[in-house]
């Protein structure tokens, strides 16, 4: 009976001592890529709903090319989806802080599908752009 107890403990401290740990110390190295991208203006005098289709254009090419895993392509349209945000959020802003917030989250979607390479993110931004413009219609 004493030899059970005995096993029984050395198991228990065998197992939890085989705890799973992460190296939060390892050296990583990020392969930078020495190309330049020129990338287009955005025209400040178009009109906030001209922008918000032009944006809506652009989520769609970029939840289109997500599917596609064609990175290169992924992260210029993704600055192009950056650039019409940050011409778009400060006209949003003036009109609802609430909105904002919500474009705001639609962005980092945008985000979070190319830096994580979530293609489902880049549709979801796609799937709730329209509800902001069509919020942002009913307030003018």
């Amino acid at each position: 009976m004493k030899t059970r107890y005995c096993y029984l403990i050395s198991l228990i401290v065998f197992v939890s001592s085989c705890a799973t740990t992460i190296n939060q110390s390892a050296v990583t190295t990020i392969a930078s890529s020495s190309e330049s991208t020129t990338q287009a203006t955005i025209n400040d005098q178009l009109t906030t709903d001209e922008l918000l289709s032009e944006l809506m254009l652009a989520v769609e090419d970029l939840s289109k090319t997500m599917q596609k895993t064609e990175r290169r392509q992924v992260s210029q349209q993704l600055a192009r989806v950056l650039s019409l945000s940050d011409v778009i959020s400060p006209k949003i802003l003036a009109t609802s802080e609430q909105l904002a917030s919500d474009f705001d989250r639609i962005i980092n979607l945008t985000k979070s599908a190319v830096d994580r390479n979530r293609p489902a993110d880049a549709d979801k931004a796609l799937r709730f752009l329209p509800l902001i413009i069509e919020s942002l219609k009913a307030l003018k």
